[in-house]
């Protein structure tokens, strides 16, 4: 006798009422999580010119798709911190997908 094999699906959340729990497990097991943005942009370290104080203009690639543990959540943006320790704070509109191996939040 065989056994069938189980197909696991992804979760998708569209709702901030049920995906609040979901966020704050996250949250507090310091998860990595998947940010994936509308618009690309430059996420790093921004060195500052000390002697005038403005940012340096920022190199690299954009990007729209990065990792990061999530630090705090709120109805209107979303803290992650990168691995090379940089703190991101992203307005949920600027926001497609955040999602943690199986579960999947697509904000509205």
């Amino acid at each position: 006798m065989t056994r069938a094999k189980r197909v696991q699906r992804r979760k998708t959340i569209q709702t901030w009422n049920r995906a609040k729990p979901i966020l704050e497990r996250w949250r507090k097991n310091l998860s990595t999580v998947v940010v994936e943005l509308k618009q690309p942009r430059v996420i790093d370290v921004v060195p500052i010119d000390f002697v005038g104080g403005e940012p340096v203009e920022r190199q690299g690639e954009p990007t729209q798709k990065f990792q990061g543990q999530l630090i705090y959540v709120t109805n209107d943006d979303v803290t992650i911190r990168r691995p090379s320790g940089a703190i991101l704070v992203i307005d949920n509109y600027e926001i497609v997908v955040i999602s943690a191996g199986m579960t999947r939040f697509e904000p509205s």
